[in-house]
């Protein structure tokens, strides 16, 4: 019987134990769970062997051994159970007598081994895990991969957001920073030289055209730049076939500051196509400017839905608290996608945003927009107009308000500027300090404003991290600029359902092209994917970052746009808004000017291919061509981009992609001068002046009807890339939440 009750207590103490270490293994989080497991080899587990001193000594007791002898021998057997030592010979009696201890002792057995397995792991887990991974990586799996250089907290981000491709963090990390990352099941490699794992990672795209994703932020400038060089060394070492198969499937995207945009800018360059710079701060400008154009704060009391005019005495105020790089970059992207037109005598002209500068320095001091935003005004403010067509007007209105948040004069400045008008819309946008400290002035500034009696304010507030406020995320207050969202995303990094527009575009443009050169006779499935392919080439080796830029910032301008109509786009997923037809956007758009009659009776891709003529008759559809060629020239100006000479215009020859000499009519990306970059008035005359020289026709030399296609094609466009356009509300409109 007493045999029975050692047995069944120490039975009930393994089961105990070993239920224990199972719910521990099963319920913890991966990196508790790792550290518990990792416990067993400083005598985590000794439990067992404990257990098995009484289980043995019982039958060795039972066996005809005294209790003393029994219980010295029974330590004796648990020391060599450490070992995996089984010796049953001296309990073999009550092994046979008793089957539940016979049970017992299996059991214990197979405990021992188990807890040896999880000592063998807490040894050599991280090896085993990153061993595998590694191997699963280079030689197994056939999914794409995504390989991200930099050890740090954004990079994480980015590898988490990552849900279909192989991905790995690839860096020089230290012992204890791989034990961080296996802890966060974040898969790593350490990497001794980067132009050895490179040159791999290189040779493995040439030779097997599989698909590779690299993101190179290690938050280092000079060592992105090292990594960069890196990747073009190991693409020029390669023969033409080798890197054709490497174009399209190995995609590098280079992180870089924006006071090092001409370095990166240059080193893309010579990537082969196979390098993209991405500059933080502009994806969060844009990222901003996407989810809250201007004119999502306005409604009928500003915007006359029918014109799309902004109405008079409407005045547009835009603040920037601290002109930090965050707020220079959304300054530029701003100008270049919140424009306005109202009515002039001429017709539509530019109603010009008013951007009110405050920070501690002399924020127009400025290397980068010197080189940029102010080139145009400083180089062709006293130039002779006789040697230029029309100079375009200046894209908005800067003031600078050298003061900082704790000036006495600073409520004072913002209160004369937010006051000044009864029909004036204020928007705020604080980028001074820290989160909370923008968060803290984000709740002054609302009170004031109520204080006040300013009827149209709203406050965006940067924020680098989500946080929970229930102030802050409202009608009046919105958080901007969370990195985690806006950068750190690789879909977003990959190519965002602008990037896609912008590609659609550039299709579009040229197999227009290519129709017109052909008359407007149909072109073949096949020359379509030809010309799809060859305009994919030019894409990413041919064109210029502000080239590429232009078509990008043209579908950003796109909601703004629509909104100016009434309108404005969502996903096909969202059930909340009811979508407009091809037909209805077309009547509320183009309504009196529609062109239909005017398209070729071909298609290609899908899109119905629209032939333009000069005939440009006064309607919403010419006054927003209008809006975005000015929109257009607001681009290039904050890009540093200045007008060509009326000379340049008609003789400098250039040779073009099938090594003919052409006319480049003043367009030179590399020295950023365009011909184009003028009124619409110079633009009539731009087709005038280069007919005449071709001896051609204007309806051929005409550029002005380019500024149309973006909102002629904007249904296919949204369409095609899975969204969809709707109505909005033409009284007050609500702004969404971040």
């Amino acid at each position: 019987m007493i045999y029975s009750i050692i047995t069944a207590v120490c039975l009930a103490l393994m089961a105990g134990g070993a239920l224990l270490v199972l719910l521990n293994i099963i319920f913890k989080k991966r990196a508790e769970r790792i550290a518990y497991v990792r416990r067993f080899k400083k005598g985590k587990s000794a439990l067992i062997y404990m257990i098995a001193i009484p289980l043995f000594w019982e039958g060795m007791v039972y066996s005809g051994q005294t209790v003393a002898h029994g219980f010295f021998g029974a330590i004796q057997s648990a020391i060599e159970l450490i070992v995996l030592k089984f010796n049953f010979a001296d309990v073999s009696a009550l092994t046979e007598a008793n089957a539940l201890y016979a049970v017992t002792v299996y059991i214990c057995c197979v405990l021992v081994i188990l807890n040896a397995i999880l000592f063998t792991l807490s040894l050599a887990s991280q090896y085993l895990w990153s061993f595998f991974h590694n191997v699963w990586f280079w030689r197994v799996s056939r999914k794409d991969k995504l390989i991200i250089f930099g050890n740090n907290e954004s990079n994480c981000t980015i590898y988490q957001s990552e849900k279909k491709r192989v991905k790995v963090v690839a860096d020089r990390i230290g012992d204890r920073e791989c034990e961080t990352l296996y802890m966060r099941n974040v898969v790593y490699t350490q990497v001794v030289s980067f132009g050895e794992y490179v040159s791999r990672i290189v040779g493995k795209c040439a030779k097997t055209g599989r698909a590779f994703v690299v993101v190179i932020n290690t938050e280092d400038d000079e060592k992105n730049l090292e990594i960069g060089n890196c990747f073009v060394r190991s693409l020029a070492a390669l023969d033409n076939g080798q890197r054709a198969r490497c174009f399209g499937k190995l995609r590098v995207f280079l992180f870089g500051d924006p006071q090092y945009e001409a370095v990166c800018e240059d080193l893309i360059k010579n990537g082969f196509g196979c390098l993209s710079y991405v500059n933080k701060y502009q994806r969060i400008a844009m990222d901003f400017i996407d989810r809250y154009p201007l004119t999502r704060f306005m409604d009928g009391e500003q915007i006359d839905y029918e014109t799309s005019y902004v109405k008079d005495g409407v005045d547009i105020n835009v603040l920037l608290i601290g002109f930090g790089k965050t707020n220079q970059q959304i300054f530029l992207t701003s100008v270049a996608n919140n424009q306005f037109i109202t009515g002039g005598e001429k017709g539509p002209e530019l109603k010009k945003v008013n951007y009110h500068v405050f920070d501690k320095n002399h924020a127009e001091n400025n290397k980068n927009l010197n080189h940029n935003y102010y080139r145009y005004k400083f180089e062709c403010g006293n130039a002779p107009a006789a040697d230029y067509l029309e100079f375009p007007d200046d894209p908005a209105k800067e003031f600078y308000h050298y003061l900082n948040v704790n000036d006495v004069r600073f409520y004072n400045e913002i209160r004369g500027i937010t006051t000044q008008s009864p029909k004036s819309v204020n928007f705020i946008v604080l980028a001074f300090g820290t989160d909370l400290e923008n968060i803290d002035m984000a709740q002054k500034l609302i009170g004031k404003a109520k204080e006040w009696g300013i009827p149209h304010l709203t406050v965006f507030v940067k924020t680098r991290q989500k946080h929970e406020c229930k102030f802050i995320n409202g009608q009046d207050c919105i958080m901007i600029a969370n990195e985690n969202e806006a950068v750190y995303d690789v879909e977003g990094i990959v190519g965002d359902k602008i990037f896609q527009m912008a590609q659609l575009r550039n299709d579009v443009y040229n197999i227009e092209n290519k129709i017109k050169k052909q008359n407007g006779a149909a072109l073949s499935e096949e020359t379509v994917r030809e010309i799809k392919k060859k305009a994919k080439t030019k894409w990413y080796v041919k064109l210029s970052q502000m080239e590429r830029d232009s078509n990008l910032y043209c579908c950003l301008s796109l909601r703004m746009k629509l909104n100016l109509m009434g309108l404005d786009y969502c996903d096909k997923t969202d059930d909340t808004k009811t979508a407009l037809t091809e037909e209805e956007y077309m009547q509320i758009y183009a309504k009196g000017d529609l062109p239909d009659a005017a398209f070729y009776s071909v298609t290609a891709d899908g899109k119905p291919i629209i032939h333009y003529t000069i005939d440009f008759r006064d309607s919403r559809r010419r006054a927003l061509a209008i809006h975005e060629h000015l929109r257009w020239n607001s681009y290039m100006i904050s890009k540093g981009t200045i007008p060509a000479t009326i000379k340049t215009i008609l003789e400098e020859e250039c040779l073009n992609d099938e090594g003919q000499l052409e006319h480049t009519n003043g367009k030179n990306y590399a020295l950023r001068r365009h011909g184009n970059l003028t009124t619409y008035d110079g633009l009539v005359k731009f087709r005038q002046m280069i007919a005449e020289r071709d001896h051609d026709a204007e309806e051929n030399t005409d550029v002005f009807k380019y500024d149309y296609q973006l909102l002629d094609d904007a249904y296919w466009f949204l369409d095609t890339t899975g969204q969809k356009i709707y109505k909005i509300q033409k009284e007050k409109q609500t702004p969404p939440t971040a």
